[in-house]
């Protein structure tokens, strides 16, 4: 028989792993090994419940929660009439192959990333750093960068953000004096409070916080007080008059988009406790040095800086760190099957208090043995049973944790309600515009020194000279070409800097590849999109507005009332109205319809035409049905 694509690409495939074959364990026998192993411990949990373990689900199921869960979209009425079209053994196995080979893998996870960082396009000064951030973002998850050394390079992370691949000094950017984050991100321990006093809810005092804060203590920007020098003289006269002029505009600008996005130093390990310090522990005003609270523990000096105290604090972090390990785990498993091994999602537990301590120390070495590689391990949890589990609310009764007890129903993220509706328009959402990441230097709104600058040159050099007079002299040497305009810069290299301005695209496009968050007003904001002050702040309640969207909103101009949307394919497919019914179910819900909706669906569309097929489509996207992950 025929094969469809996708399946004849994995089988083609198959002569190597889709990762490498230098581990073992990341071959397709050590990954189906793992994930038996898995089910194994799984199975014990209901066995120790005397329950029954659960069914899996069937194929329009399965294939429409892969797809959701590995690259956050539905399939499309070709990739669904693909694999439902086809009986061959392993194809549950071969569709999360092509999953994980494809971009979108990429794309759905760049949202996760980005949601966990709270990661932001423009909005305030440190939105002029977005544009590298989000690329080094986007690259690392691009090529599966190890998450303990992409969780490395943000902690230690020094230099300016426009250097080539530097764009991880855009994480103290996001929030500089607050670098209240990494502990909850990386090692699920919640230290804000004992910022202010001790934690009433948790074990941690204000001077654990004051210790873990001297490790990245004395971070500053490069070259500010040359800057504030060589324009003291011209902010004498006033600072609001100064900047109205051109001078000024050039000056400011360059402070808020070169030195704003600098980080000079790795921390002097050491700080001083606050003036209002209200404990015995310490004295207002004291020197406290660096202390690790957990793991392998590490100090530095409260007498003198330690030099790159944040160096080994990103390492104490990143390093043979149970917290660490456990934590990447959690995510990863909460990811996958729609529930943590243990809640929050975000808060360490030590093995032997959770429901399968056997398979928590399993994930753990799988995780630290697979080398921190998500993708991988992602893979290994996506083949197993566990994933194909019908959910089960017995054996939630029963106290089997909803981890181990088949994906809960749950509502798509905005991101994936998104994603599906411009599958839905666009067929192939793969193929739609991406985020645009480039070196050129942009001012009041256009291209400027092309081909004689870039930014990383501007900033390398902006920031070694020590000189004010002869930092004052570059600055407006530079601003007297900026002036000149475009008339010696190529034809070419201009019109390639105009199409090619960072940041993110616009229009038709996956949500991974737009203005992040989106604005107010936009179907991702109504369905829940975080706002990105709180990590992971995304919500899935629903509310009115939802409603007026799939009613008369963006859902209708999008897909119902769009002749040219991907989803009416299914008219042109299909022979007959029943064929033309099945693809358009096929298209909105990866599965055919029950005899009962063939027939409602039939009476709907005779003699309508065109608009009763637009009705169904307005009716099966209103459904719990389109909007839940089973």
């Amino acid at each position: 028989m025929k094969l469809p694509g996708f399946i004849l690409l994995m089988l083609l495939c198959s002569g190597g792993s889709a990762w490498s074959q230098k581990v073992k364990l990341k071959s397709e026998a050590g990954m189906t090994k793992a994930a038996l192993e898995v089910d194994r411990h799984v199975a014990d949990i209901f066995r120790r419940k005397k329950l029954a373990v659960p069914k899996v689900v069937d194929d329009s199921t399965f294939l429409r929660r892969s797809f959701l869960v590995a690259i956050g979209r539905i399939p499309t009425l070709e990739e669904v009439s693909d694999y439902l079209g086809i009986d061959e053994q392993g194809k549950r196995k071969l569709l999360i192959r092509y999953l994980l080979a494809s971009d979108g893998y990429r794309s759905h996870m760049q949202n996760y990333v980005f949601d966990l960082l709270r990661a932001r396009d423009g909005g305030d000064r440190a939105g002029a750093f977005s544009a590298p951030y989000m690329e080094f973002i986007r690259s690392s998850v691009a090529a599966n960068k190890r998450w303990d050394r992409f969780a490395y390079d943000l902690v230690s992370a020094t230099g300016s953000a426009w250097e080539k691949g530097n764009g991880a000094v855009g994480y103290y950017i996001r929030d500089k004096g607050m670098p209240l984050d990494t502990m909850q991100i990386f090692t699920g321990e919640r230290l804000e409070c004992a910022q202010c006093h001790d934690s009433p809810t948790n074990q941690w005092e204000r001077m654990d916080f004051f210790e873990l804060a001297a490790f990245t203590h004395g971070q500053r920007e490069i070259n500010q007080g040359v800057w504030d020098k060589a324009t003291k003289g011209y902010r004498d006269s006033g600072t609001a008059a100064f900047r109205r002029t051109e001078k000024g505009r050039w000056y400011y600008w360059l402070r808020d988009n070169i030195h704003y996005g600098t980080l000079s130093g790795q921390g002097v390990g050491r700080i001083q406790l606050p003036s209002d310090y209200q404990y015995r522990d310490g004295d207002p005003g004291e020197h406290v040095g660096g202390k690790t609270p957990f793991g392998k523990r590490i100090r530095t000096n409260d007498r003198k800086d330690t030099p790159q105290s944040r160096v080994k604090f990103a390492k104490w972090m990143t390093e043979k760190n149970p917290n660490f390990d456990y934590i990447a785990v959690n995510r990863m498993w909460a990811r996958v099957m729609g529930s943590p091994l243990s809640e929050p999602v975000d808060e360490y537990v030590e093995a032997n208090k959770t429901a399968s301590p056997r398979l928590v120390k399993f994930l753990t070495r799988l995780m630290v043995d697979l080398e921190y590689d998500l993708k991988a391990f992602q893979s290994i949890l996506l083949r197993t049973k566990t994933f194909q589990f019908a959910a089960n609310p017995e054996a939630k009764k029963a106290g089997v944790p909803q981890g181990f007890n088949g994906r809960q129903i749950s509502r798509m993220s905005a991101e994936q309600i998104w994603d599906s509706l411009v599958t839905l328009v666009a067929d192939r959402p793969e193929r739609l515009p991406k985020r645009k990441f480039s070196d050129y230097i942009y001012y009041g709104g256009r291209p400027v020194l092309v081909g004689k600058k870039t930014m990383s040159e501007l900033s390398t050099e902006l920031t070694a000279i020590k000189d004010p007079r002869k930092y004052r002299a570059y600055v407006e040497g530079l601003l007297k070409e900026v002036q000149k305009g475009g008339q010696n810069s190529g034809g070419n290299q201009m019109m390639m800097a105009r199409r090619s301005r960072p940041g993110p695209s616009s229009g038709l496009a996956r949500a991974s590849e737009l203005e992040a968050p989106a604005p107010d007003g936009h179907l991702l904001r109504a369905f829940g999109q975080s706002d990105r002050n709180l990590v992971e702040g995304a919500t899935k309640e629903s509310n009115v507005a939802q409603v007026l969207e799939l009613m008369n909103g963006q859902v209708e101009k999008m897909v119902v009332s769009n002749e040219k949307a991907a989803v009416y394919r299914a008219l042109t497919k299909g022979q007959s109205a029943e064929d033309q019914i099945r693809y358009i179910f096929y298209a909105i819900l990866s599965r055919g319809p029950s005899e009962e909706e063939m027939k409602m669906a039939k009476g709907a569309v005779a003699g309508a035409q065109r608009k009763g097929y637009e009705n169904l489509v307005s009716a099966l996207l209103s459904t719990r049905e389109f909007m839940f992950i089973r």
